[in-house]
């Protein structure tokens, strides 16, 4: 039986181009990652020197021509810093990138102006610090340009005017262009429910497409003793096995082009996660700095490696999968018109992007990110880790959507699949 759905699906061409379109995404995403960071890398060249030049001239309110040890100090830095752009040396843009902040006002050099000048109020600024020091422990390159560690609270917690929008945006937008770092991005910006719209454009219809297909093959399965619910269950296996594949193909086939077009990336590399910790006390000098470092008390930024922030996100990309498949039978089960179900399933991942944040939303616990980082704990005002209550969770309304789609229905007559 199983091997009768494969081949089915296999002459109706719905594997080939779910790939290939689960790689298109992918690979466009890189590609506007790193066209995006040559323009920044330009922008960040061309500003130092514009500000080191600026630097350079004599002050008239000094009355004298001779710089200040502190401009004298910054003009270092900033010399330092633009080699490194130039070189594409993210090595030594770190090592500027500590110096700068572990002094008591640190500066991006590039943007030519003081942090703090900009209301960064989530911890980004500690953030940045404990995430460079992290970085020259491990003896890892920063990414290029380096830029402020930014938070899910950015957004809310500062209110730029315009005019400052553009440097705003230099101090805190990240360029993800290694293999590994893009599959952190997806997650970040919901490639979970992207993949799955993909997925159900193809495999959305799996069972409801018995209504309307010439030959029914429940009917002649039927005949050959095959009960409702194993007929349900082969299904739901070829189903999830599929996505699995479809998934796991585009995503090893996006590797091998991302490392051949840009390199994998370490995957020691910082991932920002929130855990309970102690209060920190800043180093930093403006009078609100240990209280925007404490911002998410009481859990605290921490940074863990790439690699396990991967491997709880595959987990939890498995267990979505798996509600994915069982909401799949359950929806093809209750809506006759294969198209209709078909249009449900791919509308149904697609409001997750759109939908507001809320803890009554469903959506929310489905944020990869927010999950595996336990930025969820912070929004749900949780001291311990949410993970395994949100994966035990998930995986409940799997199986509640399972026993519902083998729960017999009325047939109608024709002796059709209820």
């Amino acid at each position: 039986m199983i091997r009768l759905e494969l081949t089915k699906l296999w002459r109706q061409n719905k594997i080939i181009p779910c790939i290939m379109l689960l790689l298109m995404l992918m690979v466009g995403s890189l590609e506007i990652s790193i066209f995006t960071q040559g323009q920044r890398l330009s922008d960040a060249v061309e500003t130092s020197e514009q500000t080191i030049k600026e630097l350079k001239q004599p002050n008239p309110f000094q009355g004298t021509k001779q710089l200040l040890p502190e401009t004298k100090s910054t003009i270092s830095l900033l010399d330092k810093q633009l080699v490194a752009l130039k070189r594409r040396d993210g090595t030594s843009l770190r090592e500027v990138g500590v110096k700068q902040f572990i002094q008591k006002w640190p500066m991006l050099s590039y943007s030519g102006d003081n942090i703090i000048d900009f209301n960064l109020h989530s911890g980004e600024v500690e953030a940045t610090r404990k995430e460079l020091v992290y970085l020259q422990h491990h003896q890892l390159p920063t990414m290029l340009p380096l830029t402020i560690r930014t938070n899910p609270q950015t957004a809310l917690t500062n209110n730029v005017p315009v005019f400052q929008d553009k440097v705003f945006q230099e101090l805190t937008q990240r360029f993800y262009v290694k293999g590994w770092e893009q599959i952190w991005l997806w997650s970040t910006i919901g490639g979970i429910m992207i993949a799955l719209a993909a997925i159900n454009i193809f495999l959305g219809d799996i069972l409801a497409n018995e209504r309307d297909s010439q030959n029914d093959h429940t009917t002649w399965l039927r005949l050959q003793h095959y009960g409702r619910v194993k007929m349900v269950l082969t299904k739901l296996g070829v189903h999830l096995v599929l996505s699995c594949l479809m998934l796991f193909t585009a995503l090893g086939i996006f590797l091998v082009y991302a490392w051949l077009r840009n390199g994998l990336g370490d995957l020691r590399y910082p991932v920002q996660a929130w855990a309970l910790g102690k209060k920190v006390v800043s180093p930093y000098l403006w009078l609100t700095a240990t209280a925007e470092a404490n911002y998410f008390a009481p859990l605290q930024i921490t940074f863990i490696p790439l690699a396990r922030y991967l491997g709880l996100l595959g987990i939890f990309g498995l267990v979505v999968l798996f509600l994915n498949s069982t909401l799949t039978l359950l929806i093809n089960r209750l809506v006759r018109m294969r198209l209709l179900a078909l249009l449900i399933m791919v509308a149904l991942p697609l409001l997750g992007l759109v939908l507001p944040v809320s803890i009554y939303n469903p959506y929310t616990y489905l944020n990869g990110d927010w999950v595996v980082s336990n930025y969820l704990g912070y929004f749900l005002s949780q001291r311990a880790a949410v993970y395994p209550w949100v994966i035990s969770g998930i995986g409940i309304a799997a199986i509640v959507c399972l026993v519902l789609a083998l729960i017999p229905l009325k047939r109608k007559q024709g002796g059709h699949f209820g």
